[in-house]
């Protein structure tokens, strides 16, 4: 499928409000039964008012409104708007606490704040705002320009402290239009926003839509494993395609669900899993990622081999001493702080225009390999010890659904792997037992856990993925 060029020249809601204005743009549920839904003209109406409204609450050009809240159809015309009036968007996770929040905002010195949850505002840097209509309707001076920084998104390194990662439309965009060149997605389909606004792969679903001007849909978070029957498109973690292919009726045949294609993500993909969705008429995309590429940086259709594909158009990517370093249109304007954007290219030797992701990877028969961070690794016995390489072999085994493999000090090898791991059944001596025998076949004796840990409860997560951070002061307690 070829590459299609955006060439906006307006807002892309206007311009699919000037080209099909009738055509739905949003479903709020299934298009078949008595839902709510807007049009391109709904959208761009709705949009300029309550970009007026945000004019009249003195929100400025350039300034950051900060916005704490699941996704929603609010949260949708909030971000919308704040593009429009040529402000800067920038979504927090809700699930965090007040202090954990409080810390992101002193960061980010935002100057205006919203949320839909409980949290006390009062108590967080910012003004707030609120979601309104104008009292004069009025139009909105600011006009499309797509080189203007429209987003934050928070990404954390291995220290756990978080960056913002600054991006513009044109690298939103050429994320979508990359992509969107080798996986339909057409202006008569939907796609599901199952993924947060805080995230970049959240983000990126919103700007696909915008892309091609086709529909998207935003329902309650208990009602988006039901949504998937009535979508054609949708971003997903394997365990949701997992449970809505368990749910499919025995007597169902392929055409009782309108759902196409599945972009996967965040974990090991069984080709089992694969398999059974291609039979049930859903074709199944991974690939390789990050916040400062705009999401998707290489993809390809799931099959059996457990390479993230080929480099998308829009990006370019080459391997310096086995580190994954890219660069293109995709790639973001830079990091945020103290109300400035600093370069992210690495400018010390070589042309100075590449960004060193850290991660590590080769290529094999023309398809990309990832082998985990470079800041991951550890060295065990005088050995190099990629964690991720570890648990790739640990999910492959039936009952482990999530693993996480952290160095811990020991006195005659420096360090040692140990296993934290999410399990379909009892982690008692019998099962670890049987992992320890298994993982004694697979894997070279320096590589192999020492100790097998269920994983905690609590506050274990960065956003939507699992902190290693926060997982090694937990190991660090037991």
């Amino acid at each position: 499928m070829a590459e299609i060029k955006h060439d906006f020249l307006t807002w892309p809601w206007q311009r699919w409000a000037a080209e099909r204005p009738s055509d739905i743009a949003i479903s709020l549920g299934d298009k078949e039964h008595d839902v709510q839904t807007y049009t391109w003209a709904d959208v761009s109406s709705n949009v300029d008012d309550y970009a007026q409204g945000l004019v009249e609450q003195g929100v400025k050009r350039d300034q950051l409104v900060a916005v704490i809240a699941d996704n929603s159809i609010q949260v949708l015309w909030l971000m919308l708007a704040i593009f429009r009036v040529g402000a800067r968007y920038v979504g927090l996770n809700p699930k965090l606490s007040s202090s954990e929040l409080q810390q992101q905002l002193v960061i980010l010195d935002n100057d205006y704040i919203w949320s839909d949850s409980e949290h006390d505002l009062t108590a967080l840097t910012g003004q707030n705002i609120v979601l309104q209509l104008p009292t004069v309707a009025r139009m909105v001076p600011v006009t499309w320009q797509e080189h203007r920084p429209m987003t934050l998104t928070l990404t954390s390194g291995s220290s756990g402290l978080p960056k913002a990662v600054v991006h513009n439309a044109e690298s939103h965009l050429a994320s979508a239009s990359g992509l969107l060149s080798q996986m339909t997605f057409t202006a008569k389909d939907s796609w599901l926003l199952s993924l947060p606004l805080f995230h970049i792969s959240g983000l990126a679903i919103v700007w696909r839509w915008l892309y091609r001007g086709a529909c998207l849909v935003i329902v309650e978070k208990e009602q988006q494993q039901q949504a998937l029957h009535w979508v054609t498109h949708a971003s997903l973690v394997p365990t949701q395609l997992q449970r809505l292919l368990d749910s499919i009726d025995n007597t169902a045949t392929p055409s009782s669900m309108m759902l196409k294609q599945v972009l996967l993500g965040g974990a090991h993909i069984p080709v089992t899993l694969t398999d059974k969705a291609h039979s049930a008429g859903i074709s199944c995309w991974c690939g390789y990622g990050m916040t400062e590429m705009a999401s998707t940086i290489s993809a390809k259709q799931a099959n059996d081999s457990s390479g993230v594909g080929n480099v998308l158009p829009n990006r370019e990517l080459l391997l310096r001493d086995g580190e994954i370093l890219v660069r293109g249109k995709s790639l973001c304007l830079g990091y945020y702080r103290n109300h400035t954007i600093f370069s992210i290219l690495d400018n010390h030797g070589h042309d100075g225009e590449w960004f060193a992701t850290k991660d590590m990877g080769e290529w094999h028969d023309d398809e990309l390999f990832i082998h985990g961070r470079a800041d991951n690794m550890f060295i065990s016995g005088g050995e190099n010890v990629q964690p991720e390489d570890i648990e790739a072999v640990l999910l492959q085994y039936p009952e482990i659904e999530q693993a996480v493999v952290l160095p811990i000090d020991d006195y005659d090898f420096g360090q040692r792997p140990v296993a934290i791991l999410k399990t379909t059944c009892p982690m008692d001596a019998v099962f670890i037992d049987h992992v320890m025998t298994y993982m004694a076949d697979k894997v070279a004796a320096f590589k192999r856990p020492i100790r097998y840990l269920a994983l905690p409860d609590g506050d274990i997560y960065q956003g939507i993925k699992l902190s290693r951070t926060k997982l090694a002061n937990w190991l660090s307690k037991q």
